[in-house]
């Protein structure tokens, strides 16, 4: 088994729905127009009612009411919309994952904060488009996923085995499967037409030393990903900055006081951003009220 293989037994499982490829198609095609993006979208109700609502919601803070799909365009690009359009559709993808292996609310949660705080984090250090950094925060752990809906009972093996602890469960991956998720998110992510960087991301989030390439984007999304578990999980934040790799304040020029100043700007977003790309995923009355 390798991670190819791994995609390839999957199948039509892992399929995006149609309107997201081909946005993603016009998004890199040089002779298409924003109108082409708009007329896609628009032809998805319920992707043009989610990106609507996130376009509105307090992770922009626009100040007016954006209510066409070619106004949102307009204002955020057609990259970054593009974006959000591949965003839902790969949140939607992953279903049916059995609850004794994740809770699949915690689990996006978690996502989802190291997506806000990976957008807050590059801002801080003048990123261009830090928007990008929140498509490579929340599906920075994709691959997981995959394991646990194609491979129950090996991963359940890696969770005994790592005693459910996230700094040991690539090696618990590896010893089990000889690869870990973030190899398998780095295939899917390709896969599925993402930008490189994105897959850079995904691929060494645990690991941003070793990133030949886009590799300040590797270290914002190390850096998020640590400072979500913490949040997520109510671990010693002091205690976690003091662990940092010294490279990651080095590459990104951040100090452990701008984690704090990142942290504190998330406010609500987190929330509300989970009520809308989760109800496309959730039945009616399961969504979690944990945090």
């Amino acid at each position: 088994m390798t991670p190819r293989q791994l995609i390839n037994d999957a199948g039509d499982l892992l399929s995006l729905p149609e309107a997201c490829i081909r946005i993603n198609q016009l998004a890199d095609d040089p002779t298409s127009s924003a109108l082409d993006m708009g007329l896609v979208i628009s032809q998805d109700a319920g992707l043009s009612a989610r990106l609507l609502k996130i376009v509105n919601s307090a992770f922009y803070g626009f100040p007016g009411r954006i209510d066409t799909i070619s106004r949102a365009i307009t204002i955020i690009g057609t990259k970054e919309l593009r974006d959000l359009a591949m965003l839902t559709g790969a949140c939607g993808v992953f279903t049916n994952i059995p609850r004794n292996l994740i809770n699949m609310e915690t689990f996006w949660h978690s996502s989802l904060t190291c997506g806000v705080l990976a957008r807050n984090l590059a801002k801080n250090c003048q990123v261009l488009h830090p928007e990008r950094l929140f498509l490579m925060g929340v599906l920075h752990d994709i691959g997981r996923l995959l394991m646990f809906q194609q491979l129950p009972i090996e991963s359940r093996d890696i969770l005994l085995i790592s005693k459910g602890r996230d700094e040991l469960i690539s090696a618990a991956e590896r010893e089990v499967l000889g690869f870990c998720h973030q190899d398998v998110g780095f295939e899917l992510a390709t896969e599925w037409g993402f930008p490189s960087a994105i897959g850079s991301a995904i691929r060494w989030h645990h690991s941003p030393d070793k990133a030949n390439e886009d590799v300040l984007e590797c270290y914002l999304i190390y850096l998020a990903n640590l400072l979500a578990d913490t949040l997520v999980w109510e671990g010693d934040l002091q205690q976690i900055k003091q662990q940092v790799l010294p490279s990651a304040w080095q590459v990104t020029g951040l100090a452990p006081e701008q984690c704090d100043i990142a942290i504190a700007e998330i406010s609500g977003e987190i929330r509300e951003l989970y009520t809308i790309l989760m109800e496309q995923s959730q039945p009616t009355g399961k969504r979690d009220q944990s945090y």
